[in-house]
């Protein structure tokens, strides 16, 4: 275990955004699923910057593999 600014850490970090490509890697779909999940909003997305590429919100990730609802 180890500390970071006070806090303490039993592992890897997780990160908040993942590109389009790591999250449907990370939840074994293609392209076409991927975008259906995104337009249904089972999968959050959101834009850095105006022209950027959607990134991906990894708890929205996470949530629809634990079969949340987000």
């Amino acid at each position: 275990m180890f500390k970071i600014e006070g806090k303490s850490m039993n592992g890897p970090e997780k990160p908040l955004l993942v590109s389009q490509a790591k999250a449907r890697q990370i939840i074994g779909v293609g392209p076409t699923k991927f975008w259906e999940l995104v337009k249904s909003g089972r999968i959050k997305t959101v834009l850095l910057h105006e022209g950027s590429r959607p990134m991906v919100v990894y708890a929205s990730l996470e949530a629809l593999v634990e079969g949340k609802t987000t």
